[in-house]
């Protein structure tokens, strides 16, 4: 019986008419550029042992945890004859997936007969190394290799070609730093698809190092950040060669960097070399990222990358696939790098940037932006909400926001404002406590100070101080009552409901505080503003009247200071809630209009009888 026999062809200068068919179970090729016949023996040797020449050299005394991912590599990664292991480690630059590989090798390569390091961070640098390749193992001369595309194409075919003949089965070779793939729904310039590099025959077994999780050809097993403080305190040991054990400042400063290792490496070799203490790097590194970044070189088995360069070059792929995703990650540089999700950013904003709008368009839309930032390990993506590592948010900030975007800021405070619940909405303290964090952003050290509140909308601001309260966090709100009120005045007039609204409000709050010299300051102000542009039976002016009584009572020690605050929530019968949004319809029912008016008789009489 006659096998069946299938092609598919790749065309593209790079490919040299690649050709891939299938036939009794494994994959040939064929190629334009003829490699040259391997030597030819009665016996093959492929015994060629362990070549990390290309690898990064690492002191085995530096490689610190990830035992459950040894352990999986090592069992993925067992020479089976009559199958092809492919194992992709992915994760965010800065994770170690490197440093992983080699440790792997070195406690497991005895098990292959050979095992080769190949750099794969872009196609030209990878064909070198699978060049080189074939000159090692068929010991040919090297001296006319290389000096043209053919030579090199052909040299690159031999070493496929002999990495799959029939027999040569228990071979590892690593394609590191194949960062920046050629796949479906990867539309990248630079990129390419790495399969064309792999041996025609389906066997032995490969390691990839990669950013991407979209590698779905090969077994993926995520590094992620160290979750044991104990080995990022044993990171910051052996790198620094200081003591940690007991010391609260080294558990600090390894708290703060969250896990990731070349984070912790760079703190380590920064300290090596210096006599700061691990509360003066952490002081730097909070205030002077950006020095630190890029003036400091980083541990040497980094490559020469840097807290400062490691996510740019994922970065720019992305930038130069999906511009709105680039600025997507920009802005979250102004939000909580945990729990982010689609409604907090389904916002409409005036005079938005194209790039907004473009993202508004619609969730498949947005949810292509997430997916491009997922695809190179810039945005970690579970069920219902996104996160940034701790580190990468830094650098959001202090790099990709090293000037300040007026509109990205704008934007950001807006979308936390425009989320915020009001206490009449079902289960509203879940969503407001999951925005408190995103509030607190901006009183970072390098936000606090630049931002430009004047120019935020006032109703922004009001939403901003709603939470506070909410929250008891009285000074920050009192700061936010003070800029919504400047900027209601400036916009509508001292006598706008939207402004009285907004004195009514930070009467309450001072009211709350036992500040009732400023409290009743601000009601009169209210009060006086309401009976002039509603008169005395309006449901804001009685409010507001309400509020004043139940001052003037705890002066008199008819009640508490504490029941000002919860009495005027609920307009002393559970009838109107007092902290009024200043651009809420100024209406209310006949109903309740007349509990109101009832509430305040009440209090009238209990004033006059000493109650």
């Amino acid at each position: 019986m006659t096998a069946a026999n299938s092609t598919a062809s790749f065309s593209g200068g790079n490919n040299q008419g690649f050709q891939l068919g299938h036939n009794t179970g494994y994959v040939y090729n064929s190629f334009n550029v003829a490699p040259s016949p391997l030597p030819s023996t009665a016996t093959h040797n492929y015994d060629f042992g362990v070549r990390l020449r290309n690898a990064p050299q690492i002191d085995e005394d530096h490689f610190i945890g990830r035992d459950r991912e040894l352990e999986q590599l090592q069992t993925w990664l067992t020479p089976s004859p009559g199958r092809q292991n492919i194992v992709a480690l992915y994760g965010m630059g800065g994770m170690g997936k490197t440093q992983l590989g080699i440790h792997m090798i070195r406690r497991s390569g005895s098990r292959y007969s050979l095992v080769y390091w190949l750099n794969a961070k872009d196609e030209n640098t990878l064909k070198a190394g699978l060049a080189a390749l074939a000159i090692e193992i068929t010991e040919i001369s090297a001296s006319s290799t290389l000096t043209d595309a053919h030579e090199e194409e052909r040299l690159v075919q031999q070493a496929r070609q002999w990495l799959s003949q029939q027999g040569n089965d228990k071979w590892l070779i690593v394609y590191d730093n194949y960062d920046n793939p050629r796949l479906a729904g990867i539309d990248s310039a630079t990129g390419y698809d790495i399969r064309t590099y792999f041996p025609s025959r389906a066997q032995g077994s490969i390691l990839i190092t990669t950013r991407s999780p979209r590698l779905a050809f090969a077994k993926q097993l995520p590094v992620t950040k160290l979750q044991d403080i104990d080995q990022s305190l044993a990171i910051l040991a052996t790198r620094s060669g200081r003591k940690v054990d007991g010391d609260s400042s080294a558990e600090r400063l390894a708290r703060r960097l969250d896990g990731l290792p070349l984070a912790l490496a760079t703190a380590g070799a920064y300290l090596r070399q210096s006599a700061e203490s691990f509360d003066e790097y952490f002081e730097l590194y909070d205030q002077s990222w950006s020095d630190l970044g890029q003036y400091n070189c980083g541990p040497i088995d980094y490559e020469e990358r840097t807290l400062y360069s490691t996510w740019n070059m994922s970065f720019q792929q992305v930038q130069d696939q999906d511009h709105a995703a680039a600025e997507l990650l920009k802005l979250m540089a102004y939000m909580d790098n945990q729990d982010l999700w689609y409604e907090l950013f389904h916002k409409d904003v005036s005079n938005a940037p194209e790039w907004w709008t473009e993202l508004q368009r619609s969730r498949v839309r947005f949810h292509r932006a997430i997916s491009m930032l997922h695809n190179y390990s810039l945005l970690e993506v579970n069920i219902g909400k996104y996160s940034l590592h701790t580190c990468e948010h830094d650098w959001t900030l202090e790099y990709l926001n090293g000037e300040f975007d007026e509109d990205r800021y704008r934007i950001a405070i807006h979308c936390i404002a425009a989320t915020i619940s009001w206490e009449s909405e079902a289960e509203y303290w879940v969503r407001n406590r999951r925005l408190l964090p995103h509030a607190h952003r901006f009183n970072h050290v390098r936000l606090k100070n630049v931002i430009k509140w004047s120019r935020i909308e006032p109703g922004d601001l009001h939403q901003f101080a709603y939470l506070y309260r909410q929250n008891d966090m009285n000074a920050e709100a009192e700061m936010m009552y003070r800029r919504a009120l400047d900027g209601y005045e400036k916009v509508w007039g001292p006598d706008h409901i939207s402004t009285l609204d907004t004195v009514n409000n930070l009467g309450n709050l001072y009211a709350n505080q036992g500040k009732l010299i400023e409290a009743e300051e601000m009601y009169r102000r209210a009060l006086d503003g309401y009976e002039k542009a509603w008169g005395p039976d309006h449901p804001s002016t009685l409010r507001t009247t309400n509020n004043l009584r139940l001052l003037n009572a705890s002066r008199a020690g008819h009640i508490e200071v504490g029941e000002i605050h919860s009495r005027a929530l609920d307009g002393s019968d559970g009838v109107y809630d007092t902290d009024q949004h200043p651009q809420s319809p100024p209406s209310i029912g006949k109903a309740i209009l007349n509990k109101l008016k009832a509430s305040i008789q009440r209090q009238k009489k209990a004033l006059q009888h000493g109650k």
